[in-house]
């Protein structure tokens, strides 16, 4: 069943109550540790600019770590708030897409996973591994309800 469907213009939530609970857990867990900030498995959320100039990079992330930390928190607790159902327009998806990706990215991290893992579908027997396919199966749902609601 999919979890996500297009009526019109508008992507629909309808997630299990089990996974609405787990996705709200996995979420709630993701914002301490943006909050938190320091902790090394939000590196992929943080890739360099800059790589010559350390200088440059520390600028750059002047400009830009607070703002993406912003939109990061407001996409999750969007999702929060439609987690149980809802109606999503291009804006509530594109926040979908965004918490579910990185989700994806720090999980990534926590796992070691890299590019020749993923194609030689090489991944560890644990929850995490889990979690990390769960969410990917979501987001390529998602993905294609939007592509059809909102004509992407």
């Amino acid at each position: 069943m999919s979890r996500f469907r297009h009526e019109g213009d508008v992507v629909v939530v309808d997630l299990p109550a089990g996974e609405q609970e787990m996705l709200s857990q996995v979420l709630s867990d993701l914002r301490d540790l943006l909050i938190k900030g320091g902790d090394d498995t939000l590196r992929r959320l943080k890739p360099p600019a800059h790589l010559d100039s350390s200088e440059a990079e520390a600028s750059y992330r002047e400009l830009v770590d607070d703002d993406l930390l912003c939109s990061r928190l407001e996409a999750i607790e969007l999702v929060e708030s439609t987690v149980e159902g809802a109606e999503l327009d291009a804006g509530g998806t594109a926040a979908w897409m965004q918490s579910l990706n990185s989700l994806r990215l720090v999980l990534g991290e926590q796992l070691a996973l890299t590019g020749v893992d993923l194609v030689n579908h090489k991944m560890p027997d644990t929850a995490s591994a889990a979690l990390y396919e769960w969410t990917g199966w979501l987001l390529e749902q998602l993905i294609d309800a939007a592509s059809q609601a909102h004509d992407l």
